[in-house]
């Protein structure tokens, strides 16, 4: 249960770019409609669409990195705390 989190926040990542990729060319056809530009305005907002989704992509990736991190670091810190320390007589003997 503990992969949910993640895993949501990576299909929600999915759903940014694919976002990003159709609004800019959604919105790239839907000018070269208006102004008659043939495909031009299309390739534009195809490319800003890839642009912001590679972007936002990469920043939300480094976010879930980095709190997948503090999480195995906290995880860690837990475990050597939670570990009875060895006194000098068990050390000598064992």
């Amino acid at each position: 249960m503990r992969q949910w989190p993640a895993a949501m926040q990576l299909l929600g990542i999915g759903w940014y770019v694919a976002i990003c990729i159709v609004c800019g060319v959604v919105g790239g056809v839907l000018l070269d409609d208006e102004l008659g530009t043939g495909f031009a305005l299309t390739l534009v907002g195809l490319a800003l669409g890839l642009a912001s989704a590679g972007w936002g992509g990469y920043r939300m990736l480094q976010d879930l990195f980095a709190a997948q991190a503090r999480q195995r670091q906290a995880s860690q810190t837990a475990s050597t705390r939670g570990a009875p320390a060895k006194t000098e007589d068990e050390e000598d003997h064992g």
